[in-house]
This record gives structure tokens, sequence and C-alpha cells, in this order.
């Protein structure tokens, strides 16, 4: 009978691949907020390329909303957090295994400052980054590029809880908030009734190298493996670069870079030896855009 048995899994094993008993792997995650839909539907494409050779899956996000650093320390310690999507620094390359695929092209490190309508005339004299100087940034206190902001000398005010960045930039309690190209419409867009006095500036933009990966656990190489070859897939299909130009194209056209002035900042927390994004997806459109 128990030969029998083993018989029967061998051959399920050689039909399907996989034991018949295994369960799905669980994606549990906690950027679930609209900002992070692209590296969402990203990360479930790269599953989906797989799914024919390492088995289904099940999305499982938070039901709360927790900080940033509790959930990397969630994922560090292996507490139901397994997948991160994080702008690469040196601190999370030591503590995490990142996926070594660039996953937003260099796009997030194109920063356009979001305004309140009123200062629109301060920002039009704005020509040089010593000019930049002379105003006060908005940022998240507990996000890994406002070091960026502050070693580059740019002045900046740091708020714990990033819904409070738009409630203080309308009461003008700094100057501007230095939004990715990927962000800043969208949430424009989604505040304009609370908010209608804010709005994008036109006349610059600041860049600094920013790469964004999959991050997952230190020891979970299974996981980064399956990622990896997921994004290789799509890559090779195109797959990828559709998806990435459905969600960013119409922001791309509208940041309308060649009318720009671009200041370009160090980043001094960049790990050496990263991939470069391939911002050819994208930055030739972005300048030839009307």
């Amino acid at each position: 009978m128990i030969a029998a048995v083993r018989s029967l899994t061998c051959v399920l094993l050689l039909l399907f691949g996989t034991p018949v008993s295994s369960a799905p792997l669980t994606m549990k995650y906690f950027q679930t907020n609209s900002r992070y839909s692209y590296r969402f539907e990203l990360m479930k494409l790269a599953l989906d390329k797989t799914a024919a050779t390492d088995g289904a899956y099940l999305l499982e996000p938070t039901t709360q909303a927790i900080t940033q650093n509790r959930g990397l320390k969630s994922l560090e310690m292996r507490q139901g957090i397994n997948i991160a999507f994080l702008a690469a620094t040196k601190d999370r390359e030591a503590r995490f295994l990142s996926v070594k695929i660039p996953i937003l092209q260099g796009i997030l490190g194109y920063r356009i400052a979001m305004i309140h309508h009123d200062s629109a005339d301060t920002f039009t004299d704005i020509k040089t980054l010593d000019d930049l100087r002379k105003l006060k940034a908005g940022f998240g206190s507990h996000w890994a590029d406002m070091s960026i902001l502050e070693a580059n000398k740019l002045p900046v005010i740091g708020v714990p809880r990033y819904p409070n960045l738009f409630s203080m930039l309308n009461a003008r309690r700094f100057d501007y908030f230095p939004r990715g190209v990927n962000e800043i419409y969208k949430e424009l867009n989604e505040r304009k009734q609370t908010f209608p006095q804010l709005t994008a500036d036109q006349g610059f933009a600041l860049y600094y190298p920013y790469p964004v990966f999959f991050y997952v656990n230190k020891n979970n190489h299974a996981l980064a493996d399956r990622l990896r070859r997921g994004l290789e897939l799509a890559e090779a299909d195109g797959s990828f670069h559709q998806l990435f130009m459905q969600h960013h194209r119409a922001m791309i056209n509208k940041a309308r870079f060649q009318k720009r002035r671009i200041f370009i900042l160090n980043n001094p927390d960049l790990p050496r030896g990263l991939p470069r994004p391939n911002i050819g997806w994208w930055l030739e459109e972005a300048f030839q855009a009307d």
C-alpha cells in the first residue's frame, strides 16, 4: 500500500511538476497605498509568469496601515511580511535581499515640486539650485531619500505621517514637497477636492539616482529567484515595458521635461555595483512630449 502511494506521488510529480499537497505561495505586503499600484501589479506579473513552474500564489496585504519602519522590521524578522518595494540604500542592501532588476527604471529619482498655487511666482524665479536652497521642502521623515536632500544642502522639514504633508503644504508650513514624476499628478488628482490650491511647479525638476527593487528577507532566496525569473520573462516578451508605460505614459507627458531646468543632486547613500535603470524606456519620449 505504501509503495502504491509513493508510486502515485511520483506520477503526479512528473505530470504536474509540484506535489499536489503543496500550499500556494502567500505574498504578504504592507505597502497598500495607491502610490504602489504599479509595483503591486508588476509583482503579480512576475508571479504569473512563473506560475506554471513554481505554482499558484495568494495575495495578502496588511489590513491596517503600518509605518514603513514597522513593515521593514516585520520583513527582516519574518513576522508576517515577505516582500517590500523599496529604493536602494546601503542599509537596505545589507539588511535584505534585493531582486536586482530596477522596477521603476529611474523615474522615482526625477522629482517635481508640489507647491501652493499662491507660491507659483516665487518658483518662477528659481533658476539655480542655490535659488532653491532659499526655500524649505517638506518630506517624510522616515523616507530614505530625505538624507539626499540634506546632503545636497536643501533645507527640509521632516514629517512623520505622509497624509500630513499635504495639509502642511496647504497651510504653507513649508514651500514645496518634492514628488516623483510617477506620484505627483496622481496625488494631486486624489486630493483636488480637499486641497484645490495645491499644484505642480512647471519650471524645474530635481534628479538623483534612486533605483527601486523588490526586497525580500535576507534568507528567502527561493522567492527572490522566482521574482527575478518572472521579471526576466516579462522583459523578454515586452509585458514589463508595456505595464510600465501603461501606468506612467500620461504622467511622463504631463511633466513636460523639455521645458524644465533639471537640477542634479548627489546620492551619497547609493550602494555600489547595482544595475542601472533603463531610462531609455521613457526618457526619450519625455523630452519629445509636447
